[in-house]
């Protein structure tokens, strides 16, 4: 069978995957996995411009949920999903009165560059009748997702750490720096499918990638995928690996390099297009064409642009 009810394997589909995937036939998909946007650092449209936090926690859990139905008995989730403090990401001036920066820690001058300076668009969001929603909170989104996933019906099977090779740096502050990001397995039944033996270790160590194909910023490397998939412990044709927020196309990518076939939705138009020239640049050329060295670069303006079982701490690649 090369199509899924109306969707064509291999391909990334235009619009917001809550609607597509309710087209979706039920247990019809192997695997999810899946980066979706953080809170507050998408610019276009999509789960993840929602200013309360909350609000943005349920957008995504409603469309994960509706992946639930969709995965067959032995299937399984993966979330790659970083979390926020609750500070903005563009400073105002008008924002320094929160600031323990400047030598009496009461911030520093209002115009001075730490807040004019453009960046994105998440501001706090403080409401004082919520306890955990107060200016500097680590607020947890990973975990209060995985606790609604698990009231919805989902198993929550384990978390793997993704030591970062070459973790983004955070300045000067009164925290530790993030050097890793975690990514979440969960179930559909307590008959899932997964990869024992050798057994998958809960520490995976890997570079980020360079950002030289499709212009999308927030593009995860495509070895966390490959990693997900092969712990799976089934590939082949017949698996059908499905990525929600498909972004660039990289887990499409990995899809196809493992023999597996693939669905992507994705809201932004430009990266569905790009993204299914780059799979069928593949899927023509074989797996040689894979691993990202073949994606497409779309056009200046766009808005958008950053070994499985092997224990010895270095890239799988």
């Amino acid at each position: 069978m090369n199509s899924l009810g109306e969707f064509e394997r291999n391909r990334v589909y235009c619009g917001d995957c809550l609607v597509l995937a309710r087209r979706l036939p039920a247990e019809s998909i192997d695997l999810v996995v899946t980066s979706p946007p953080y809170w507050g650092q998408r610019t276009s449209d999509g789960v993840g411009v929602e200013e309360d936090p909350r609000a943005y926690l349920a957008a995504l859990t409603e469309r994960l949920i509706e992946l639930k139905r969709c995965l067959k008995p032995e299937g399984l989730l993966w979330v790659n999903i970083g979390d926020a403090y609750n500070t903005p990401i563009n400073w105002r001036p008008d924002d320094h009165k929160y600031s323990s920066l400047g030598p009496e820690k009461a911030g520093l001058e209002p115009h001075n560059s730490a807040y004019v300076k453009p960046r994105l668009k998440r501001r706090p969001f403080i409401e004082n009748s919520c306890p955990w929603l107060v200016y500097g909170n680590l607020l947890a989104l990973p975990y209060r997702l995985t606790l609604a996933l698990c009231d919805n019906g989902f198993l929550f099977r384990g978390e793997i750490i993704w030591r970062k090779g070459n973790p983004m740096p955070e300045g000067k502050c009164r925290r530790p720096h993030r050097a890793h990001e975690s990514i979440y397995l969960f179930a559909k039944t307590e008959e899932h499918q997964f990869q024992i033996t050798p057994p998958v270790r809960s520490v995976w160590e890997f570079p980020n990638e360079p950002l030289n194909g499709v212009r999308h910023f927030s593009r995860f490397p495509s070895e966390l995928p490959r990693r997900c998939i092969q712990a799976y412990g089934r590939t082949g044709e017949s698996i059908v690996v499905l990525d929600p927020f498909s972004g660039a196309g990289t887990t499409g990518l990995a899809t196809l390099e493992l023999g597996c076939a693939y669905l992507g939705f994705e809201i932004d138009p430009e990266l569905v297009d790009t993204s299914n020239r780059s799979l069928a640049k593949v899927a023509a050329g074989g797996i040689a064409s894979v691993r990202g060295r073949d994606l497409e670069r779309p056009s200046a303006s766009s808005t958008d642009g950053p070994g499985l079982f092997d224990f010895s701490g270095n890239d799988g690649t």
